[in-house]
């Protein structure tokens, strides 16, 4: 691993977790599908800034990543989303914010300050407040295996327009996210195959290879987060 990493708890309900990264070299980094929106805050080493708006990814991701670049990240939980655009459209697209300022950006007609890793739950707050986060119910629902008194169809289309993805790809990115995570933590991959629920190791190798770009081999090595 080609940078330093570390993570935290948000104390915000939309938050899944807040990163932070140091680059100490440059490289390529293969994000995993995650089916979430993300941003990335950058210090980067020619001394300039940039804000990244990413919607759900459903398929391995490569992020380039250049020496003395200093990054904070926020994933998002699933079923949350920003309200001023229409989510569906930003499956698999990452863009640029404005930056009108070295301490600010632009999104959905307001400034906002560049925030740092103790100040990035503030902005996020902020975001709620000005109506810019919501959570969506039945996605919410559904994730968890509560029931929802709409029919499978519109299920599928709501699920379609608020992640650009259907439950069951949802799922399976779930779900081999947790296995990385358990391959990583030094759980042996047999157990982790029958634990999760995969007919056997070779669909466990083709859903982790397919979502995050490693086999179940190279996840137990693998020395980047997922």
């Amino acid at each position: 691993m080609s940078f330093l990493y570390e993570e935290k708890a948000s104390r915000s309900a939309f938050v899944d977790v807040v990163w932070r990264t140091v680059d100490t070299s440059d490289g390529t980094y293969l994000a995993a599908a995650d089916a979430c929106w993300d941003m990335i805050f950058s210090e980067l080493a020619d001394g300039g800034r940039r804000v990244l708006l990413s919607g759900p990814s459903s398929r391995p991701t490569a992020v380039p990543y250049t020496a003395g670049n200093r990054n904070i990240g926020v994933r998002f939980v699933q079923g949350c989303y920003f309200t001023h655009c229409p989510s569906g459209e930003m499956c698999d697209r990452t863009i640029a914010l404005e930056m009108p300022q070295r301490a600010a950006f632009d999104l959905a007609d307001a400034r906002w300050p560049f925030p740092d890793y103790e100040t990035v739950d503030d902005l996020v707050e902020a975001f709620a407040a000005h109506g810019l986060l919501a959570h969506d119910r039945i996605v919410e629902s559904v994730l968890i295996g509560r029931p929802v008194e709409v029919s499978a169809r519109s299920v599928q289309r709501h699920f379609a327009k608020v992640t650009g993805l259907s439950p069951h790809h949802v799922r399976q990115i779930s779900r081999a996210r947790e296995a990385v995570n358990r391959l990583r933590a030094g759980e042996a991959i047999a157990a982790v195959t029958y634990d999760l629920g995969y007919a056997d190791q070779s669909h466990l190798t083709r859903d982790v290879k397919r979502l995050t770009g490693y086999t179940p081999g190279q996840s137990q090595h693998r020395g980047e987060p997922v």
